[in-house]
């Protein structure tokens, strides 16, 4: 797609760091040469993951004793997914004030949180929005009783960690936190296991066959649904610098190893190739493959970081991204507005504003679902 290696490397590093930042929080410093080809082999891996100690669950007591269900979600039908950037100024307002967003509010079908926000652990680039937060504004209540989903996005392999049991851990963590303060987890989304399996900084990497590295994510999917068996496990995997064809390639691996993705999700580097046909033909074509398997398909709407430095080049950014789709290959089954762009000034992942939804003068992020939205009102798919 033309986009340049150090502005690719800049990001897929922004988004290693947030997952160092969660597993040095519940473990303590994870240890780099651990994750050498030197360090154990998968199966050793099983019983003695990467980063040492035992996570403990920051829990709260429920708000409320209602018995909690599952809201009924069909992954087959359209689904529109939201994530807000994980240090957004306005994160906790999305539930304080439900009535700055209820038009976004209502075409939202699955509600997604950073593992870091529900993790029970401090974290810099999140600022406040950590667990004590959310149950203080009754989030998982609030969208347990709206209908929307919980998903939880989590690590399962990584270049400094390439054990999934400490990821495990952290994961059943995360969704314990969240049910006992009123919400349930539906899905967990993994953090781009196959990029984490190839990815080598510094010298250091896991080093994993294909089939290695798909074995260590049916583990990590095992050990999660031993504690959480309703909680169903899904996969986000990046184009590039994985082509289409070697994410195919993977899931076919993952299933060799005995695991179907409950649906997968591209997070693609958009910069220079947005608007190429081309491009976006092979997209359509992992769409065809993925969901002739089963595996809904969902693609990731978040923004050029060329370009995105406020909220309304942000907005701009993700509504010619989503331009591009449509012409390309029609609406995605799910579309996820998600970000993690930063740091800002401030040092927080902040950008874009979350609310409202209603004011044409404010590119906040729910705004840009309803736009986003729009744009796939129109069939016109070439």
């Amino acid at each position: 797609m033309g986009t340049s290696a150090p502005l690719h490397r800049h990001i897929r590093l922004v988004r290693a760091a947030i997952v160092l930042l969660i597993l040095a929080g519940c473990t303590g410093a994870a240890d780099p040469a651990a994750s050498t080809s030197g360090g154990p082999s998968p199966s050793d891996q099983a019983t003695a993951p990467i980063a040492t100690g035992q996570f403990s669950p920051s829990l709260s007591p429920s708000p409320s004793p209602t018995p909690l269900s599952l809201p009924a979600i069909d992954l087959t039908a359209p689904q529109v997914w939201f994530a807000p950037n994980m240090g957004s100024v306005d994160f906790p307002e999305l539930f304080s004030g439900p009535d700055r967003w209820p038009t976004a509010r209502d075409r939202v079908d699955v509600f997604q949180f950073y593992g870091n926000t529900v993790s029970g652990d401090p974290y810099d680039i999140g600022g406040d929005n950590v667990l004590d937060t959310f149950v203080g504004v009754d989030a998982f209540g609030q969208l347990r009783d709206w209908g929307i989903a919980v998903a939880i996005e989590a690590g399962v392999i990584k270049w400094f960690a390439c054990g999934h049991g400490s990821w495990a851990e952290y994961a059943n963590g995360g969704i314990t936190n969240v049910e006992a303060n009123g919400g349930r987890v539906s899905f967990v989304a993994m953090d781009e296991p196959l990029l984490g399996s190839q990815l080598v900084e510094d010298g250091v990497g896991c080093d994993f066959t294909l089939a290695e590295a798909a074995a260590e994510v049916a583990a990590f999917v095992a050990a999660v649904q031993a504690e959480h068996p309703e909680v169903k496990v899904g996969t986000i995997e990046t184009i590039p610098p994985q082509t289409v064809d070697e994410v195919a390639d993977w899931i076919i691996a993952l299933e060799a190893a005995g695991f179907t993705p409950a649906f997968l999700h591209l997070d693609v580097e958009i910069a220079d190739g947005i608007g190429d046909r081309g491009f976006v033909a092979d997209l359509r074509g992992l769409r065809d493959f993925s969901e002739d398997r089963g595996i809904p398909f969902g693609l990731i709407l978040t923004a050029d970081w060329q370009v995105a430095t406020s909220d309304r080049t942000y907005y701009e950014s993700v509504v010619e991204w989503a331009r591009a789709i449509n012409r390309g290959m029609g609406r995605p089954t799910h579309i996820v507005f998600q970000s993690w762009m930063g740091p800002a000034a401030s040092g927080l992942h902040e950008m874009p504003r979350n609310l409202p939804d209603d004011d044409h003068g404010t590119h906040s992020h729910t705004r840009l679902i309803l736009d986003g939205l729009d744009v796939f009102a129109t069939a016109n798919a070439s």
